[in-house]
């Protein structure tokens, strides 16, 4: 006996359900404030180690999550007059704590947010200026790196 599908259960089943989110359309908050001529954002990563561990006489090798280890994302932007990145790693490497809410933005086709990565008591741990060559034509560019205790999808 054959089954029939209906088009709504067909998307339900497989994997990719709903729209895409696109890797150029995104954008970037630092404690709510939109940051502008950011270029790209890598190193999106959540892990943590694995540990090995025998269980009693079964012979077999059995494993757990360990440490769980914070995200370290870099952010690239144009370099310009804006001191921002600069001064909060300043201020992190002079003994401040100033952990701040970092906010990763995926847009859909409309420009409109699809999707928001939340990432709690966040503070750089990197600050690179910009390389300059002069046969280049582009932007000059900062990186700043962050990691963060805490992290959520909304």
């Amino acid at each position: 006996m054959a089954t029939k599908f209906v088009r709504g259960e067909l998307i339900k089943s497989t994997k990719t359900q709903g729209d895409f989110h696109l890797s150029h359309k995104f954008g970037m908050e630092i404690d709510g404030v939109s940051v502008n001529g950011l270029h790209a954002i890598e190193n999106i990563t959540f892990e943590f180690d694995v540990v090995e561990y025998a269980d009693g006489d079964d012979g077999g090798v059995h494993c757990r999550p360990g440490i769980n280890h914070p995200p370290q994302i870099t952010f690239r932007r144009d370099f310009s007059a804006q001191k921002d990145w600069l001064e909060w790693r300043k201020k992190v490497t002079a003994g401040q704590t100033d952990r701040r809410s970092v906010s990763i933005i995926f847009h859909n086709d409309k420009g409109e947010e699809a999707k928001r990565l939340n990432l709690f008591h966040s503070y750089p741990t990197k600050w690179k200026g910009p390389s300059l060559n002069s046969k280049a034509s582009g932007n000059a560019a900062e990186e700043i790196e962050c990691t963060a205790e805490e992290w959520s999808f909304a």
